[in-house]
C-alpha cells in the first residue's frame, strides 16, 4: 500500500473527483468526511492539516483518505506536546475513514501503521467518531508502546423518517407533543408578517449572518474565530450543493433559523446550528423550527433526519432513535513515562489538561 501526504490545498482539490466517488460508495461516510465539509474544515483551522491519501501502488487510483490535524502546545519542561487530531476536529459531529468497503481490510491498517511510522506525536485525540471500522485501526496499535483510552459516548439522536409529514405525527410523537407542534407551528404561520427564506447564491451572506446574530445572542461568549469558521463552513458547503440555512420572519424580523448539512445521494440531513429570537420565546420557536425541518426532509425525500452531537433534552420529544460516537484518544508510552517521571506534579496536571 502507498500513502502520499496531502497538504497543499491545490493537491487537496484534485483530490475531489476520486474523494467523492469513494464517499458514495461507502456505507459507513457520514457528511463530515465529505469532499466540500472537510474542505471548509481547512479553512478553520489554526493548526497544521493533512490528508493520507491511500493507493494499492504509486500508479493506481486511490482508494482512501483519512484527513487529520497536528496541534502543537509548548509548555515549560516538557518543552512540546504534539497532539494528532482527526479531520474535522473541533467541528464535526461524526467523523471516521473514507474507504472502498473491498479495501478496508488492508486500507484501515495501513493508515495506523503510516501514523506510527511517519508522524511524530505524542497524543491522538479521536473525538465523535461515528464508523465501525474504528475497531480494525486501534488494533493496530501494539500495547508495548501505545495506552489507548476510551473517554466516553456522544448521543447522537437521530430519526428514521417516514414517507409522510403526517405518518411522523401520529407514529412518532406522543399526543402532548404532537398537539403542541401544531397549535405553535400554526400560531407562526398565522404571523401577518411570516415567511420563509431558503438559502440561495444571492442570499448565502445574508442568511449566515441572520443566522449567526441570533445564535450569538443566545451564546454570548463566541469570538469572531469562532464565527468565521461557521462561515467558512457554510460558504463551501453552499458550494458542494450540501447546505440548507433556513429562516422564518415575521416581516424582517428573524423568529428562528436552523443550519444543517445534506447528504443528498444516502438523503441525510444532519442538523448544526439552531437559534431563535428570544422575543418570540412564548410561541416555542426552536420547536417550530426543528418541525419545519424535519417535515422539509420528509418531504424532499430524506430518510433521515439526524440531531447531530448531543443529547439536549428537547431532541428526544421529536421521536429520535439514539446512537453514540466514540471519543478515543491513543497516548504514547513515552508520553506517560514522562509524566510519571520527569516532570513535576503542577506541570503533569497542566499537561493533562491539555490531553482532555
Amino acid at each position: 500500500m502507498h500513502v502520499s501526504v496531502i497538504n497543499d490545498i491545490k493537491q487537496f482539490e484534485k483530490l475531489k473527483e476520486d474523494w467523492d466517488t469513494i464517499y458514495s460508495k461507502d456505507p459507513h461516510t457520514t457528511i463530515f468526511v465529505s469532499w466540500g465539509w472537510i474542505r471548509g474544515w481547512i479553512d478553520t483551522r489554526s493548526y497544521d492539516w493533512s490528508v493520507l491519501a491511500l493507493q494499492p501502488d504509486p500508479d493506481s487510483p486511490y482508494i482512501a483518505f483519512m484527513p487529520v490535524g497536528m496541534r502543537v502546545s509548548r509548555r515549560g519542561r516538557l518543552r512540546s506536546l504534539k497532539k494528532l487530531v482527526i479531520g474535522g476536529d473541533p467541528w464535526s459531529d461524526n467523523t471516521g475513514f473514507v474507504c472502498l468497503p473491498e479495501y478496508t481490510e488492508e486500507a484501515i491498517p495501513a493508515f495506523a501503521t503510516f501514523i506510527q511510522n511517519h508522524t511524530k506525536w505524542n497524543y491522538f485525540d479521536m473525538r465523535n467518531v461515528a464508523d465501525s471500522r474504528l475497531d480494525l485501526f486501534l488494533k493496530c496499535f501494539p500495547e508495548k508502546k501505545y495506552e489507548i483510552k476510551e473517554i466516553n459516548y456522544t448521543s447522537c439522536p437521530y430519526i428514521n423518517l417516514p414517507d409522510t409529514w403526517d405518518r411522523y405525527l401520529k407514529d412518532f410523537l406522543s399526543s402532548n407533543t404532537r398537539k403542541n407542534l401544531k397549535y405553535y407551528s400554526g400560531k407562526v404561520m398565522r404571523l401577518k408578517g411570516f415567511r420563509v427564506t431558503h438559502v440561495q447564491a444571492d442570499n448565502l451572506a445574508a442568511q449566515t449572518e441572520t443566522l449567526l446574530t441570533l445564535w450569538q445572542a443566545r451564546w454570548e461568549n463566541n469570538s469572531e474565530d469562532v464565527l468565521n469558521s461557521y462561515r467558512m463552513l457554510y460558504k463551501h458547503c453552499f458550494e458542494n450543493n450540501s447546505l440548507f440555512l433556513t429562516i422564518l420572519w415575521d416581516g424582517t424580523v428573524p423568529i428562528s433559523g436552523e443550519a444543517a448539512f445534506l447528504d443528498q445521494k444516502k438523503k441525510i440531513m444532519v442538523s448544526y446550528t439552531k437559534a431563535f429570537n428570544s422575543i418570540f420565546a412564548d410561541l416555542r420557536p426552536g420547536n417550530v423550527m426543528t418541525g419545519y425541518c424535519i417535515r422539509y426532509a420528509i418531504e424532499n425525500g430524506y430518510k433521515i433526519y439526524d440531531f447531530g452531537a448531543g443529547g439536549e433534552n428537547y431532541k428526544y420529544i421529536f421521536g429520535t432513535t439514539d446512537r453514540f460516537n466514540r471519543n478515543v484518544s491513543i497516548i504514547t508510552k513515552t508520553l506517560l513515562k514522562k509524566l510519571k517521571n520527569r516532570i513535576p506534579a503542577k506541570l503533569q496536571n497542566l499537561v493533562k489538561s491539555l490531553l482532555s
